[in-house]
């Protein structure tokens, strides 16, 4: 563990990519420990989905196969049947058992003591589906008393919309691969103040335009040590989401000079 407490990370947060998804099986429980073992991480970004029987759940594909041991569709599959999946092992043996967690077991072990980026996850499912899944996400945070401890994120406006409407309370971000001129005044009349950008459309125009309308902006997602030693240098304060904190530290190390 490595408590650095500098400047640096105070202006860069670490957001730890689906927890700390370099070392552990992503969007698990043991993925969040690792993050929460590890002071330099300030926030942790997971992704939810819908089961059948309407359950928030941590999973990023629409599918079972890359990140279990089971086949088929996430929304075909109630929670219980989702838990009873191995979610580790095809990581390393070591993670063998893993769950697919629920929203509502990774907010009991992070809340307090690090915030979150929940990126609902809208691909293939229809406007209903959308519908279903802000409410159910909406409704567990309320539950959980979390509304101002996350960001709510998604690469569809419209989810956002609807999840203003569920939970004004609640602050959202919009992702986004890239970024035009004006784009942070257009995210204030939204009501989003925190901008999810590819960190290759990163620039400090971008950043000033962003500051000026109060929108915090997160870089993702960056893995590779040069990109992460570029980010460093860069003055202007963002967020940086990547698999592997231990690199964005090395990264803040080598610019400092430690």
């Amino acid at each position: 563990m490595t408590d650095l407490g500098r400047p640096d990370l105070d202006s860069h947060p670490c957001v730890a990519h689906r927890g700390w998804s370099g070392k552990a099986p992503e969007n698990t429980l043991a993925a969040f420990r690792m993050a929460l073992a590890e002071p330099a991480v300030r926030w942790i970004e997971l992704d939810v989905r819908l089961s059948r029987d309407g359950v928030p759940v941590v999973i990023h594909d629409p599918t079972l196969q890359r990140t279990t041991n089971g086949t088929g569709r996430v929304a075909d599959r109630t929670a219980r049947e989702l838990a009873r999946l191995d979610a580790g092992g095809w990581f390393h043996p070591s993670f063998a058992g893993e769950p697919v967690p629920t929203l509502e077991q990774a907010l009991e072990l992070v809340a307090g003591r690090c915030r979150l980026n929940i990126e609902l996850k809208t691909d293939e499912t229809d406007r209903a589906g959308i519908e279903r899944l802000v409410r159910a996400t909406a409704d567990v945070l309320k539950a959980a008393r979390l509304t101002e401890e996350v960001v709510v994120s998604s690469f569809d406006p419209v989810c956002l919309g609807d999840l203003r409407w569920h939970a004004p309370d609640l602050r959202l971000g919009l992702i986004a691969k890239r970024y035009v001129p004006g784009f942070a005044a257009t995210l204030r009349k939204m009501g989003v103040t925190f901008l999810a950008l590819d960190y290759r459309r990163l620039s400090p125009a971008a950043l000033a335009e962003c500051a000026r309308h109060g929108v915090d902006v997160m870089a993702w997602t960056v893995n590779r040590l040069r990109d992460l030693e570029r980010l460093a240098a860069m003055p202007e304060p963002f967020l940086v989401c990547t698999n592997h904190p231990d690199r964005w530290l090395a990264a803040v190390r080598n610019q400092a000079g430690w």
